[in-house]
């Protein structure tokens, strides 16, 4: 209900960011995954909000369909990065679903964040009746049985190619909420001890979180009130210690924009403040908003030795945004 009335409060802007993506004045590419460039040191494929239901057809079809299609890539593929709401209502045969779907087709390891669908919704429609402490249990449950690590509470690490993934996630203090998340001390304390870490050879790190940061990516206009509130859980200056942090993140339902829809609306998919990036993925799973509405859109992002670049696209149809193309230079 946020959502839709941001977006008829914008109505405007949300037209002409979809006008103004729509518009290949950049062209959009052919259906080939070859976009890598020499010398790429990993390649991730960045996913967010699939919502999937146990009883709806057509969302786990289409990530077979789109994890397919990345079997086929013509560049190596190292990781899949999925930043929550994996679930539409924190059911377990969902979530088993999900597990199911990345072992069976994905061309590599899943890296999985937990959303607020998948612990604040519980009950929701009355699919569930389970609380929030056991949707998030369920959560860590699987997702360590599919990587293999022992994480004791809803955030871990995860390494690819030498480079670090920090998943963040919803603890669930005194009950939880619908909509927010909670992050403790002691989660600070593991980003901030990890990003030390990942980042004392030069090399970038990413931090995973389905939340936006209050105030980035559009997340004031897009879906005001529910990002990570700075004033309760400040990550914000914990990655500002560091050099090279990239933060991922889902929720809003923020389609891709062009750059004259981003310069239009105010606000881009890849923004940049106080050296730490901050990308905001579309939904996979339903339609998005304030950018291209089409779902099972995502990114591609590509890691060098003095660059990351991320590369808008649609896992259907192989269509490349090229419009919308964000190159991010390393800090030496």
């Amino acid at each position: 209900m946020a959502v839709f009335k941001s977006i008829m409060s914008n109505f405007l802007s949300f037209i002409m960011a979809i006008v103004l993506t729509v518009i290949p004045y950049a062209g959009f590419e052919l259906p080939v995954i070859d976009n890598a460039e020499e010398n790429c040191k990993m390649t991730a494929e960045l996913i967010s909000d699939t919502h999937l239901e146990e009883t709806e057809l057509l969302r786990p079809l289409f990530l077979v369909v789109g994890l397919k299609n990345l079997q086929r890539a013509k560049v190596p593929i190292d990781a899949v990065v999925i930043a929550g709401d994996i679930t539409n209502y924190a059911d377990e045969a969902s979530l088993a679903r999900h597990y199911e779907i990345f072992s069976k087709h994905s061309p590599a390891v899943a890296i999985t964040a937990a959303g607020n669908h998948d612990i604040g919704h519980v009950g929701d429609r009355g699919v569930t009746n389970i609380t929030r402490e056991e949707a998030k249990a369920n959560f860590i449950r699987y997702n360590n049985e599919y990587l293999g690590i022992e994480a004791e509470d809803n955030y871990y690490s995860y390494d690819v190619n030498g480079y670090t993934f920090i998943v963040l996630g919803d603890e669930v203090i005194d009950g939880g909420h619908w909509d927010g998340m909670d992050i403790t001390e002691a989660q600070l304390d593991f980003l901030d001890s990890e990003l030390a870490r990942a980042t004392a050879d030069g090399k970038p790190a990413f931090v995973v979180c389905h939340w936006p940061v209050d105030g980035m990516n559009g997340q004031e206009i897009v879906y005001p009130d529910s990002g990570i509130e700075l004033d309760k859980n400040d990550i914000k200056s914990v990655m500002e210690k560091y050099s090279n942090v990239f933060y991922i993140s889902g929720h809003i339902h923020g389609g891709i924009k062009s750059e004259a829809a981003a310069d239009f609306v105010g606000f881009a998919n890849v923004e940049q403040e106080n050296g730490v990036t901050y990308v905001s993925l579309p939904t996979y799973g339903i339609v998005n908003s304030f950018g291209n509405p089409a779902s099972a859109t995502g990114m591609q992002m590509e890691v060098y030795d003095s660059k990351v670049i991320f590369r808008p696209r649609n896992f259907l149809t192989n269509k490349w945004f090229t419009n919308a193309v964000y190159t991010i230079d390393l800090t030496a």
